[in-house]
C-alpha cells in the first residue's frame, strides 16, 4: 500500500536525522513507527487506578439485580 503523509518542517528534520543515523529507509522507518504504535495502543489501559478499583460496598453488584431481567420477547434473527 502507498500512502503520502505531510510532515511539518521539524518532524521532517527529526525523523530524516534519525533515518540517516540508523541506516534504515523511509519506509522501515515508518512501519517500524506504525508498529510501536500498534503494540502500545494494544497495551494501553485505564491505568493501575482502574485495575485496582474495587467499586463502592454499598451498593449491591450488579448481578444480583440479573433475576429481575425478563426473557426476550421475541427472536431478533
Amino acid at each position: 500500500m502507498n500512502i503520502s503523509v505531510y510532515l511539518p518542517d521539524n518532524l521532517k528534520n527529526r525523523s530524516e536525522s534519525y533515518i540517516r543515523s540508523k541506516g534504515i529507509t523511509k519506509n522501515a522507518a515508518i512501519r517500524n513507527a506504525i508498529e510501536l504504535l500498534l503494540k502500545q495502543e494494544k497495551k494501553a489501559s485505564w491505568g493501575p487506578w482502574m485495575d485496582n478499583f474495587k467499586g463502592d460496598s454499598a451498593f449491591k453488584p450488579f448481578e444480583a439485580y440479573r433475576s429481575e431481567l425478563e426473557e426476550p420477547r421475541q427472536d431478533i434473527f
